[in-house]
């Protein structure tokens, strides 16, 4: 019997979502904040085999089975052409590569992929009426709580992390 500890693209995480449908939304959420249409379904288990796990960076065999110890390991996929320079989500733009192999450009994409690959897997974007914490663990109470003008919550911490301009 398989535990928690195991992971792989086939496997089911917590909350019921698949580990490859949940990569999968997470490069959807990154395609559509770029302004770029979604012109295809892309799984790493089709560009997987496609590029016969290898690492498109460092050339090494990508494993297909991974423990929570071996993240950085993982296969994720990567842009051929970035999104930001005009590169579109197709399977001919996407190459497979270790996580560790990989810099994304979008910090919410690099979240949510590990969040992805780590088991906890997470399809809001927006906290609901009813939950306690935002997506990134902060508490929704007292000064981090703000409402919006249409009655939604927002996350302070969440608000101030993506307006703060790295040094």
């Amino acid at each position: 019997m398989r535990n928690h500890e195991d992971f792989g693209l086939d496997d089911w995480p917590t909350g019921g979502v698949s580990r490859s449908h949940a990569i999968h939304v997470a490069y959807i959420r990154a395609v559509r904040r770029a302004g770029r249409p979604v012109d295809e379904y892309v799984t790493v288990a089709e560009v997987a085999r496609r590029d016969r796990w290898t690492c498109g960076a460092c050339g090494e065999p990508v494993p297909q089975r991974w423990s929570a110890a071996e993240t950085e390991r993982a296969p994720v996929l990567a842009f051929t052409v970035p999104l930001a320079k005009g590169g579109r989500y197709v399977k001919a733009n996407m190459r497979l590569t270790h996580l560790s192999c990989t810099s994304f450009a979008d910090r919410v994409l690099a979240r949510d992929l590990r969040l992805s690959l780590t088991g906890v897997p997470s399809t809001k974007v927006k906290a609901s009426g009813t939950d306690t914490h935002c997506v990134n663990g902060h508490e929704l109470a007292g000064a981090n709580l703000l409402r919006a003008g249409d009655g939604r919550r927002r996350c302070r911490q969440c608000r101030n992390d993506r307006e703060r301009v790295p040094a």
